[in-house]
């Protein structure tokens, strides 16, 4: 074998071992790595900038947008994911110290707030309608439903957990549903307790038993 068949067959294996690298990354374990890495700034009041979301995505899918290892979707999905963990973590100490829901829904604002807006939707967004609920209408919508720990709360879209979280802080029963592939995955791991179906929401009494 020549040198120059040598070297193509190298390049050839090369490529064949790489290429199923990008292909194999997990993108709801990469997004929830991401919010972990976003969860000390809101831990410590600190706003998360755009740089700051590029790192941390970047860094856990293991390459940038630009390269297409992540769109701007995930980035935010992490974004409220790492709410979604901060919640899971502080939210029954905002409860007990709030003197009333007004005093609570004003620590929602700011924690919302120490955050960058959305402001590009992916294809699949558009083509599923996907709308997530901001942290403080969340707060609002548990308040106005008032879940108590007797009751079993069905989140039929539920996203990436927002709403879902405050079921879990009042410590009520969940039953999670969501259509898309990536965000199913990631209130499997956000929420391993509870059963996520992945039916259209539209039709989903025609699926669960509640």
């Amino acid at each position: 074998m020549n040198i120059a068949s040598t070297t193509s067959t190298v390049a050839r294996i090369g490529a064949s071992v790489c290429a199923p690298t990008h292909a194999r990354i997990n993108n709801a374990q990469a997004i929830y790595q991401a919010a972990m890495r976003l969860l000390p700034f809101l831990e410590h009041g600190k706003p998360v900038t755009t740089a700051a979301l590029r790192t941390a995505t970047t860094t856990s899918f293991g390459g940038s947008d630009a390269q297409g290892f992540w769109v701007w979707k995930d980035a935010y999905e992490a974004l409220e994911t790492a709410q979604v963990l901060f919640l899971r973590r502080f939210g029954p100490a905002i409860l007990s110290r709030s003197t009333t829901p007004r005093a609570t829904l004003a620590m929602m604002k700011r924690i919302a707030e120490l955050l960058p807006t959305h402001t590009r939707r992916s294809e699949e967004s558009q083509a599923m309608q996907q709308l997530s609920t901001p942290l403080p209408l969340a707060f609002i919508t548990a308040r106005a439903a008032s879940i108590a720990s007797c009751d079993l709360v069905l989140e039929p879209s539920a996203g990436t957990g927002l709403l879902a979280v405050h079921a879990e802080i009042a410590r009520a029963s969940i039953t999670l549903n969501e259509l898309a592939e990536t965000r199913a995955d990631l209130l499997g791991l956000l929420f391993p307790r509870f059963p996520v179906s992945r039916y259209d929401a539209a039709h989903i009494d025609d699926h669960l038993a509640l």
